[in-house]
């Protein structure tokens, strides 16, 4: 089993694919750096025009805290889209390459052989959301030193200095299982349809209808909202409120871990079944 989860993952990270995903995500949080670099203060100083009548604002407003979580809004989308494109390739490509009818005809259990798979798809998310975050929040830290955040979530919320770092690692580790729930999906789709460019679009495509579900949603359909999981992608954010609403994350925590626990499943009974001459 050792084994064959450091093939998986050499053939994971001897893949062009997986660098150029990563060197994307890095290169997409250096760019937000240099824009806020750039235009930070003018921007912030629009955006607090309105509020500069009722509250006296000091110090610096545009900080490295401030910028490591505009960066990490990117969650909603950017993320998203680039882990995918690892995700569905991992047994899809097998099918495209016609290697899976020889990875099925060695002496290895086809168990261990898809938790190898898993583990190092689990491996990439943790990498990836690691390296990102190391990029968003290194430079943004140089620049522009650390300070008190300003977060316009139902309203103004002030997180203080001291906080921030632990907010911020409880959020990663909350987004990390989410990329995770994601990445269990888009694997399913590659084992149900056998193409990584089907199983990437069937993904972005659900990415993307249940974002819009949830930013138009209204009367009746909202109380759809739980079983979307882009609203529990989103809860990311509340660790960056004053009060955090601990109930509402757990269970978000519950449904990603079920969503992952229900796709591993799926994929699995899939995988267990397949004949050779698929």
């Amino acid at each position: 089993m050792i084994r064959l989860v450091h093939i998986e993952l050499y053939k994971l990270f001897s893949s062009a694919r997986t660098y150029m995903t990563l060197a994307i995500g890095v290169f997409l949080m250096l760019i937000i750096n240099l824009g806020l670099y750039t235009d930070g203060e003018k921007i912030f100083d629009f955006l607090l025009e309105s509020i500069n009548e009722y509250f006296l604002v000091q110090g610096k407003v545009v900080n490295g805290y401030l910028i490591t979580y505009l960066a990490l809004n990117t969650l909603w989308v950017h993320i998203p889209i680039l882990i995918v494109i690892v995700a569905a390739h991992i047994f899809s490509s097998e099918f495209e390459m016609g290697t899976i009818r020889l990875l099925l005809t060695q002496p290895i259990s086809r168990r261990h052989l898809f938790f190898a798979k898993l583990i190092a798809m689990i491996v990439f998310n943790t990498c990836f959301m690691l390296l990102v975050s190391l990029a968003a929040f290194i430079p943004a830290l140089l620049l522009f030193g650390k300070g008190d955040v300003i977060v316009f979530i139902d309203g103004i919320q002030f997180v203080q200095e001291a906080t921030f770092m632990g907010r911020l690692i409880y959020a990663l580790l909350f987004a990390t299982l989410a990329m995770i729930a994601f990445s269990c999906l888009s694997m399913f789709f590659g084992l149900v349809f056998k193409n990584t460019l089907t199983s990437i679009l069937l993904s972005l495509g659900l990415l993307i209808m249940f974002t819009l579900l949830q930013k138009f949603i209204f009367g009746i359909f909202s109380a759809w909202q739980p079983f979307i999981f882009t609203y529990h992608f989103a809860k990311w954010q509340m660790f960056f409120v004053n009060d955090i609403p601990v109930a509402s994350i757990l269970s978000s925590v519950y449904f990603l871990t079920g969503m992952c626990l229900v796709f591993i499943l799926l994929s699995w009974v899939k995988f267990e079944k397949m004949n050779i001459s698929e």
